[in-house]
């Protein structure tokens, strides 16, 4: 089995610089692409940084990432990080191959999920969204959805 970096980006905190149009991270939806923060390193992806907009683009335009799957999750009270993003995880795999069209390990695709940070939480923020990104970085061309990559 290969190894996959799984990318969890929180809802809520870092305002992310952009070149594209910024997009508040609550209304992303399914089929939106963006691109990486130029201030957001890879360690601090690693790390679970807080974002609250993304550079959003037309996925006809090169770009970093393109939201799959979106779900509102339902608890009550905060689950905590590590628990949402075990769910959170298994989810985002689980619609991967619907919208790719190929299984996740027969891709050149990895995922990650946008996810509620406690503070977002308190405010009522319960949606999860499954991004993907080309697994050696570079550029995805058009949407993904269907594209058996």
């Amino acid at each position: 089995m290969r190894n996959r970096l799984v990318l969890a980006l929180l809802a809520f905190g870092l305002v992310a610089a952009s070149c594209g149009d910024d997009t508040s991270v609550f209304d992303l939806s399914v089929g939106d692409c963006f691109n990486d923060s130029e201030d957001l390193t890879q360690t601090e992806v690693s790390d679970q940084a807080e974002i609250s907009d993304v550079d959003t683009v037309d996925c006809s335009e090169p770009h970093d990432n393109e939201i799959y799957y979106e779900y509102s999750m339902t608890d009550a009270l905060f689950p905590g990080a590590d628990a949402i993003l075990g769910v959170t995880s298994e989810r985002c795999l689980d619609q991967f191959a619907g919208f790719v069209g190929i299984d996740y390990l027969d891709s050149d695709l990895d995922l990650f999920p946008i996810t509620p940070t406690s503070n977002s939480w308190a405010e009522g923020d319960r949606v999860v969204y499954c991004g993907l990104y080309a697994m050696d970085f570079s550029k995805l061309a058009g949407t993904m959805a269907g594209s058996r990559r």
